[in-house]
């Protein structure tokens, strides 16, 4: 009698696990199908004119995050031993060319090349108007450690965005810092009334030839480029500053804090006034990207483009900047670097692209505390 009791509950107990584990797999066949669905969109945002097809722009913010979990999901079907498993193997590998674009491991040891051409070295900075708030949230200048960490660094080039120069005599301090880059073109995009205003800056070590700028309509960026002598070549440098997303300080503490996550009265009307500001700006990054593409494709120069063109690498403002030219990042950059310090440190939306007949010889991000945005310093070698 007590046997059989014991049989019977043993044959129970299999059988309930069973049913909770057919329930388990059931509930991530679905998690699977929208996480893959999801990484296509991901893909499809490079491609998709947000001023059509707003809605892959936001997905293609989480691509990174999408191909994670849709790699966990992976392992999981293979430790189930399921046949569905090819469902996020195939959209995985479908991606796999655009992993290099917000992720490069340094896969085999570098050596030194011999008899190299010696290098051009830039740099690219957002200095968010050469200020930054200090821990009572007061903002101070940081000019002087900007400047000083340019002249440690020692570049042939440097694109400012968010250039800022309240008087003639800060101008003049920036200049006699910088004097060892004799030649710089300045355009303010917004004056002030004090001889100065905010905009984009390039100071280079070699002669400048022309330059020209390109004044968004209806918005505070814009875009500056000059034509550079570097030895016997000239090469024509594009420093841009693309529509903002117009997220503030304050969104961003609320975004940062994950108070979004958070029941409140107003969350609602917080989170759609955030997301129709980043909806209106996409919109307005495409029409400005389709506006300085031509101008890039027709240089008679070899190019440089760089700047902070406030979009991630799956979106259409950098697929469309970048077209045929090489990005400084996916040719030398490794691991997975945001150059963006705030919103979670996440986003890589600073840029240096150039023309395949140069060459990237280094790339890297340092982690100066001077600004929301870090700086990007490349070497580059030009051809013989």
């Amino acid at each position: 009698m007590d046997r059989g009791y014991e049989h019977y509950g043993s044959n129970r107990e299999p059988a309930r696990r069973n049913h909770w584990l057919v329930l388990f797999d059931s509930i991530m066949f679905v998690v699977t199908l929208i996480a893959a669905l999801l990484l296509i969109c991901a893909y499809l945002a490079r491609y998709s004119d947000p001023r059509m097809f707003w809605i892959f722009a936001f997905i293609g913010l989480a691509a990174p995050m999408l191909y994670i979990c849709n790699l966990i999901l992976a392992l999981y079907w293979m430790v189930r031993w399921r046949l569905f498993v090819i469902v996020p193997l195939a959209v995985l590998a479908l991606g796999a060319g655009s992993v290099s674009l917000f992720f490069r491991p340094s896969i085999s040891k570098q050596y030194p090349v011999e008899n190299r051409q010696l290098p051009f070295k830039m740099v690219s900075y957002n200095v968010r108007g050469f200020l930054s708030p200090d821990e009572q949230g007061t903002m101070i200048s940081t000019r002087d450690s900007i400047l000083a960490f340019v002249v440690r660094e020692d570049p042939d080039l440097v694109c400012f965005q968010e250039f800022e120069t309240v008087s003639g005599r800060t101008r003049t301090a920036i200049d006699s810092a910088l004097e060892f880059l004799p030649h710089h073109v300045v355009h303010y995009k917004v004056n002030n009334s004090h001889s100065g205003g905010w905009g984009l800056a390039i100071y280079s070590r070699y002669p400048l030839l022309e330059s020209g700028n390109v004044n968004f309509a209806n918005s505070s960026n814009a875009s500056l480029w000059a034509d550079i002598v570097v030895s016997d070549d000239t090469i024509r440098v594009f420093n841009n500053h693309l529509q903002t997303t117009s997220v503030n300080s304050s969104d961003r503490q609320y975004i940062d804090n994950q108070e979004f996550m958070q029941s409140a009265p107003d969350r609602k009307q917080r989170v759609r006034s955030i997301l129709s500001k980043m909806k209106r700006n996409y919109r307005i990054r495409a029409q400005q990207v389709d506006s300085l593409v031509p101008l890039i494709h027709s240089s008679p120069f070899d190019v440089i483009v760089c700047g902070d063109f406030n979009d991630t690498p799956m979106s259409y403002a950098y697929h469309t900047m970048r077209g045929d030219l090489l990005d400084a990042f996916v040719e030398k950059g490794q691991g997975m670097p945001n150059t963006y310090r705030g919103l979670f440190n996440l986003f890589r939306i600073d840029y240096i692209l150039h023309s395949d007949r140069l060459q990237t010889i280094s790339y890297t991000t340092p982690p100066c505390p001077y600004s929301d945005h870090k700086p990007l310093v490349v070497e580059l070698e030009f051809p013989e």
